[in-house]
């Protein structure tokens, strides 16, 4: 399709944000519009540069027209025919325009952590962090406020302000995203590049980490125990797309929720027994692609969910729309009525990923080795070279032994 003002206009808001794709030259990026559960609709251009799949913003519209996003998408794509990747360049432009710039105010420095994210991490989590930010944050700083005016006082008042309307969970990510706006901008500061330069933001502490309050009974301990693991994996009572999930979850050694919830066919190569998570769904961006070796265990279950895919090939096909994938919180309210209904003690799909590195442990895994499986290795040199290589017989070995402790366990 080719957009036009009009259509532009005419797209409406769904439950679930959607994107839509021009036709065009992959070599060149194709230029994209994102309309959110609230209608905001967002240009970017999606491009695969060195065999990995990117995407970069061009701002929303009506602010950014459909002329000049077309104009950005002609500067993008001249970009990607000399081999310059589009989102290194921003980043490197955009640091050239803080450091000539003026001191930002605090509103300045919440757009210049937008842009920040918008290069590293996945785009699940910063179409989330936006999202927060615009609602929680944004509302309540004042348009003069200068960033070393920002208080204490005013951060526990944004953050309380959440938790005292009874989101508690949602309260404990707030304060997480100031935590890391003040990180931002002091790591900043304090860069290399910034060296006897003014202070663009000119924050002394990240004090954020002084306020605390409760959090969630239990969050960030539950795992399930051999016992557990085996009721939940024999239980026929659980929905099919769930129980589904649970054992290729687990399979797979415990990856994150969104890079198996959100895979798609394409991302399954049964032949030679690999599962890829592209970049932009891994939490880390710029280590690359995630390859996970597939046991036996875990074809049957792949080929079966293939058979059922939706007509985006995503393997956990939304109900009500064949080109989206299920929502993680249909799983996960899934699991709590079945909990309830087995007096189960109630567990979430990120559980999952904590009873595969814990119960790893006792099937003889090593730590360094689980890490590796599950991209909790550091981002320094060692990962450079994890990049490269994959440590494909390691993971190899990891998950062989992992699927033998399954299966002897259920």
């Amino acid at each position: 399709m080719n957009f036009t003002d009009k259509s532009i206009k005419a797209l409406k808001a769904k439950d679930k944000r959607y994107v839509l794709t021009e036709s065009g030259n992959y070599g060149e990026g194709r230029l994209q519009i994102r309309v959110s559960e609230s209608g905001a609709k967002t240009f970017r251009v999606q491009y695969h540069l060195n065999g990995k799949r990117k995407v970069i913003g061009l701002g929303n519209y009506p602010t950014v027209d459909l002329k000049k996003a077309r104009s950005k998408h002609a500067e993008i794509s001249v970009l990607l025919s000399d081999n310059i990747d589009p989102q290194e360049q921003q980043l490197k432009t955009q640091k050239a325009e803080f450091a000539s710039s003026a001191k930002r105010t605090m509103l300045e420095m919440l757009d210049d952590f937008n842009v920040f994210i918008n290069t590293r991490w996945a785009e699940s989590t910063i179409a989330r962090t936006e999202k927060l930010i615009k609602r929680n944050i944004t509302p309540f700083i004042a348009t003069e406020l200068m960033p070393d005016e920002f208080t204490i006082d005013m951060a526990r008042d944004i953050i309380y302000r959440v938790y005292n309307r009874g989101a508690k969970e949602q309260s404990r990510l707030v304060r997480s995203t100031l935590m890391s706006i003040l990180k931002f901008a002091i790591d900043f500061d304090n860069s290399p590049e910034q060296y006897k330069k003014p202070n663009l933001y000119d924050i002394k502490t990240n004090f954020i980490r002084d306020i605390n309050f409760e959090t969630p009974k239990n969050k960030g301990e539950r795992w399930l125990s051999e016992a557990e693991l085996k009721k939940v994996w024999n239980a026929d009572d659980l929905p099919y797309y769930t129980q589904q999930y649970i054992k290729l979850a687990l399979l797979l050694g415990g990856q994150r929720v969104n890079e198996v919830y959100g895979s798609y066919v394409s991302d399954f190569d049964v032949e030679n027994k690999t599962f890829t998570i592209p970049a932009n769904r891994i939490k880390v961006q710029q280590r690359g692609d995630h390859i996970v070796p597939l046991c036996e265990t875990a074809i049957p279950i792949i080929q079966e969910l293939m058979q059922q895919s939706g007509k985006a090939g995503q393997m956990f096909p939304h109900r009500d729309n064949p080109t989206a994938t299920a929502h993680v919180s249909t799983i996960r309210m899934a699991i709590l009525r079945w909990c309830e209904k087995n007096n189960f003690e109630p567990f979430n799909p990120r559980d999952l990923r904590r009873t595969s590195k814990t119960l790893m442990g006792k099937a003889g895994i090593d730590k360094v080795n689980r890490d590796i499986l599950q991209q909790h290795n550091k981002f320094d040199v060692s990962s450079v070279h994890y990049d490269r290589y994959d440590y494909m017989k390691e993971k190899q070995a990891s998950i062989t032994m992992w699927e033998s402790f399954i299966l002897n366990t259920v």
